[in-house]
């Protein structure tokens, strides 16, 4: 009796194991499935935190540890969301859209295009009231749905010029920016991220 309950038992174990195995399609099955987990954060960060100013999103997209490069520099998660935030409040009808993205393993491959207009306060620039348009790339690192690390091209010397920002304002920018960076390790976080805004 006891042989046929343990035999019983260990039969509906099985059972249950090959039913959950077909109800969850794995990666390797389905790479369509993996793309798709890839694709998520990076849209998030597009039309949700960009151009809709849903950073509560950022903990959804992005792993804690997340680093951000653009061009020659590397930030923190914290520093790279202050300063989309900061180019939201200087360009409040922002909108950022993703004109190609494609999947190839862990990492994701957008060419974007961002417009707006820079009627507001951010970065300490003074508004221009000019409009701008940009076309750039970015490549993300996404690991179980999370993005891990980012790199961008350097966008800033573009979109300086499109706003007439002069030589020497986009310098002292620059400049307090390396200063802001020296102080980011001495300074805690949330006060190095209320500097950027």
């Amino acid at each position: 009796m006891r042989y046929r309950l343990t035999v019983f038992c260990l039969a509906i174990i099985l059972l249950t194991l090959a039913v959950d195995a077909q109800k969850k399609p794995s990666f390797r099955e389905n790479p369509g499935l993996q793309a798709q987990q890839a694709k998520e954060p990076v849209r998030q960060v597009y039309e949700e935190m960009f151009t809709r100013g849903r950073y509560e999103l950022v903990n959804q997209a992005f792993a804690p540890n997340c680093i951000v490069h653009f061009g020659g520099r590397t930030i923190g998660l914290q520093e790279a969301v202050a300063e989309g935030k900061g180019w939201r409040s200087a360009a409040p009808d922002l909108v950022m859209a993703i004109e190609q993205i494609n999947v190839s393993g862990e990492m994701v491959n957008v060419t974007w295009a961002g417009r707006g207009t820079h009627t507001g306060q951010g970065h300490g620039l003074k508004p221009t009231g000019r409009r701008f348009q940009m076309t750039s790339s970015s490549r993300f690192h996404v690991v179980n749905g999370k993005i891990v690390e980012v790199w961008n091209e350097e966008y800033r010397p573009e979109l300086f010029r499109q706003l007439g920002v002069s030589k020497t304002t986009a310098f002292m920018f620059f400049t307090t920016e390396r200063l802001l960076s020296a102080l980011g390790d001495v300074l805690p976080d949330r006060i190095y991220s209320s500097l950027l805004q």
